[in-house]
Order: C-alpha cells, then sequence, then structure tokens
C-alpha cells in the first residue's frame, strides 16, 4: 500500500505542476505585451507547492485512515470465524438436546392422546347404554 501512496504523490505533485506551467503558458499568450517579475514566478510556484503539499497530506490522511479500517474489519472477521467455531459444539449439543427432548415429549404426548380418546369412548359407550336403560 506505501507504493500506491508514493505514486499518487507523485502524480499528484507532477499533475500540480504541469497544471501550474499550463496555466503559466496561457496567462504568457494571453498577457503577451505584460512581462512577470521573477518574484510574482516564486510566488505562484510557493503557492503551488503548498497546495500539492496539503493535497499530498490529504492523500496521505486518508490512506491511512482506509488502510486502519481494513485491518480493523480483517480482525473482526478473524474473531468472528474464531467465535463460530467455539460455538459450533455447543450448538451441536443443544440440537442434540432438543431433539431428545422432541422425541421424549412426542411419545408423551401420544399416549396421552390414545387416553383421553379412550376415556372418551368409554363416556360414550356408557352414554349409550344409559340412555337406552332410560328409554326401555
Amino acid at each position: 500500500m506505501s507504493v500506491e501512496l508514493l505514486l499518487l504523490t507523485l502524480w499528484g505533485g507532477i499533475l500540480s505542476l504541469a497544471g501550474q506551467w499550463i496555466s503559466q503558458i496561457i496567462k504568457k499568450l494571453l498577457r503577451k505585451g505584460e512581462e512577470e517579475t521573477i518574484q510574482d514566478r516564486v510566488n505562484r510556484l510557493t503557492k503551488s507547492l503548498e497546495e500539492s503539499v496539503s493535497l499530498i497530506g490529504n492523500i496521505e490522511t486518508e490512506i491511512k485512515a482506509r488502510s486502519k479500517l481494513a485491518k480493523q474489519l480483517e480482525e473482526d472477521i478473524n474473531r468472528y470465524n474464531k467465535l463460530v467455531e467455539l460455538k459450533k459444539p455447543e450448538v451441536d449439543a443443544i440440537t442434540q438436546l432438543l431433539r431428545g427432548e422432541l422425541a421424549r415429549e412426542g411419545r408423551s404426548t401420544f399416549w396421552k392422546g390414545v387416553t383421553i380418546n379412550f376415556l372418551f369412548f368409554v363416556l360414550g359407550a356408557g352414554a349409550t347404554l344409559f340412555i337406552n336403560m332410560m328409554m326401555n
């Protein structure tokens, strides 16, 4: 990433200087009669270099911030993967426990249903016999 930063910085400086040089040529062509003093040129180039340095500083800051964020995200991913691996046996154990409980509950519910159905069958048969005896 430092090579990219160096190249980006270098290109920023080159583009800034090239822009100033082209700007200077255009101004010369437009002014033709007016001569620029050496002090004016030095001031303009100094200002241009200061702007370039400021731009490069901003770029470096942004790249450092993004690099830090990328490292933090990578650490978070590694931490998450470790947690997933640690929790997997626990999840498997809970799943087995729940399956066992559901199987036991299913058998218990079956026998409760059979008992209740038998009870209502007996009550229905008793009611039928009682009604038949009352009618005769």
